[in-house]
């Protein structure tokens, strides 16, 4: 450049958006994260509300003793396996349009559950509610990736999201006593049909509509996921009942491993994936997925577990159980809510191995429980632990899960991020029942009740506490996200910024780019320069005849 003095420069060339259309894009972002949100609350308040109705349902539909399950099992079921083609979808034909499909069908399927006049009805429902979810909540998160910009606005929305997870859980055993108590039965699934409805209608107005990629279906790996997953789900949710010898249990599971190793030779070779394999050659995907896979078991078994010992061993109602989780569900959102912004200046790892410490040694206070034991030490304190530990890995995890794809990729991250999460969960619960009652049933003969059901909740809790802590040296092993640092001082360039991306990718796996807003250099010594997406003008000085500027663009 020539040696001449310029006027200083006040972010030359960045073209700065007027206030009012800030202002609109901002409430615009916070009606969707509210919806998106409100759409997360439902389907995983949806898990828990049916189960304090249970034995009333039974009473009032005509159930079996275990045709019963089927009314959790036939939502679980079709959930859990079609959470990965339902991300997908998404990314073919539109996350929007799958999205507000979903939302219509969840709420018609919620209707057709609270006028059921029969078993069968009833569980026919069930099926599509959990089919719909499915479609519902992967399109959710994987909105969430396409509507926020990556960085601060997205680690909140993330965190929200998250944090739906552990309150709608907990709520749901809280809004189902409370409903089955004062009103009725049927409105646990009635509720969910203005709230579906509404969403679907505002989603056009809240949510813009991403990029819509060729929708070209990779049938044959849709079908054998599908099946694997629903045989091996079917197996694992029957071995608390059946044991895990038994042909019932093995059969299913051995048949849903053989559908899914299938799968993965079929997706290996596919020229369109449903889940391209790159997916899980990123260390910190990797380590996400199985970290979520634990998270899942932990939380699903703590919420089963506890709710189990507060009626069966402390004698409380429905609604007083429900009730005893609303220190668990604050401390848990409040924690997620402080991870959001914290995980921007310490990285992913550290929150996630410290989480999961707490989370265990929670779990592992929780295994000295006895009959007598007050609510406050015994149980509020504990539960409160793993609330705080649980709450501060969801948002790193997630964001560790659904980081450092493009845009047309982020439907199926998602789904396999939610996928981990519900079959872990299902896992966990199986073996975390299957211990209570293995223990609980080889108590000395005469052992009173309360005595012997807690020696095998208390065993279920201490296993628990290792399933979860596992995750710590996963975290330290496989995530390579460390505290952030522009590049220059002294980070890991590969490892810059994690607001932005996650790192790490394989060769040939999409990446995402940063996302910039365009740039328009005026002047610069003399000269026009048009920049694009990409141009980053990142120092302008005033010079003197002896001082350059420098205009660095990348």
């Amino acid at each position: 450049m020539s040696a001449t003095t310029d006027k200083p420069m006040t972010r030359v060339g960045v073209q700065q958006p007027s206030s009012a259309a800030g202002t609109g894009r901002g409430a615009s972002m916070i009606g969707a994260l509210v919806l998106l949100a409100t759409v997360q609350l439902m389907v995983v308040l949806d898990t828990t509300i049916v189960n304090v109705a249970l034995p009333t349902i039974q009473a009032k539909v005509g159930f079996s003793t275990s045709g019963i399950a089927w009314v959790v099992n036939g939502y679980a079921l079709t959930f859990g396996a079609l959470l990965l083609l339902g991300g997908r979808s998404g990314d073919t034909l539109g996350r929007r349009n799958v999205f507000v499909a979903a939302l219509g069908a969840f709420a018609l399927a919620s209707a057709i559950g609270g006028l059921a006049s029969s078993p069968t009805m009833l569980i026919v429902a069930r099926v599509v509610q959990g089919a719909s979810a499915a479609f519902a909540q992967a399109t959710a998160l994987s909105l969430i990736v396409s509507t926020f910009p990556a960085g601060a606005a997205r680690n909140r929305a993330v965190g929200v999201f998250a944090a739906m997870e552990g309150l709608g859980a907990a709520a749901g055993l809280l809004l189902g006593g409370l409903i089955v108590e004062y009103i009725s039965w049927r409105w646990v699934f009635f509720l969910n049909v203005p709230v579906a409805a509404s969403a679907a209608l505002l989603a056009p107005r809240l949510i813009p509509a991403p990029t819509r990629g060729r929708a070209v279906f990779d049938l044959p790996g849709a079908a054998t996921a599908t099946v694997g997953l629903g045989l091996l789900v079917f197996g694992l949710s029957g071995a608390a009942d059946h044991g895990w010898t038994t042909a019932l249990t093995l059969g299913p599971i051995l048949a849903g491993l053989l559908a899914l190793a299938t799968f993965v030779g079929l997706e290996a070779r596919s020229k369109q994936p449903l889940m391209p394999l790159w997916v899980f050659r990123d260390r910190n995907r990797g380590g996400a997925y199985l970290i979520q896979a634990l998270l899942g078991a932990a939380l699903f078994g703590m919420f089963f577990l506890s709710t189990l010992f507060l009626q069966h061993v402390l004698g409380y109602s429905p609604l007083k159980a429900g009730a005893a989780f609303i220190p668990l569900t604050v401390v848990m959102i409040a924690s997620a809510g402080l991870v959001s912004k914290l995980v921007v200046h310490t990285g992913i790892r550290p929150l996630i191995a410290t989480g999961t410490a707490i989370a265990a040694i929670g779990l592992l206070w929780l295994s000295n429980l006895t009959p007598h034991s007050s609510y406050i030490s015994g149980a509020m304190l504990p539960l409160i632990v793993v609330g705080i530990g649980l709450g501060m890995t969801f948002v790193p995890a997630t964001l560790s899960a659904v980081s450092g794809v493009k845009e047309e990729h982020s439907g199926l991250v998602s789904g396999v991020s939610l996928t981990a999460i519900q079959i872990g969960g299902a896992i966990g619960l199986a073996i975390l029942a299957t211990v209570a009652a293995t223990t609980t049933a080889h108590q000395a003969p005469g052992t009173p009740m309360p005595q012997a059901l807690t020696a095998g909740y208390t065993r279920a809790f201490e296993v628990s506490a290792i399933i979860i802590a596992l995750a710590v040296p996963i975290a330290l092993t496989l995530l390579r996200l460390r505290p952030t640092a522009e590049k220059g001082q002294g980070d890991d360039p590969s490892l810059a910024d994690v607001r932005q991306h996650g790192t790490d990718a394989p060769a040939g796996a999409p990446s995402e780019p940063p996302l910039m807003a365009p740039v328009t250099v005026t002047r610069a010594n003399g000269r026009t320069l048009n920049g694009q997406a990409g141009v980053h003008v990142t120092r302008q000085r005033q010079t003197t005849s002896t001082n350059k500027e420098q205009l660095i663009g990348r």
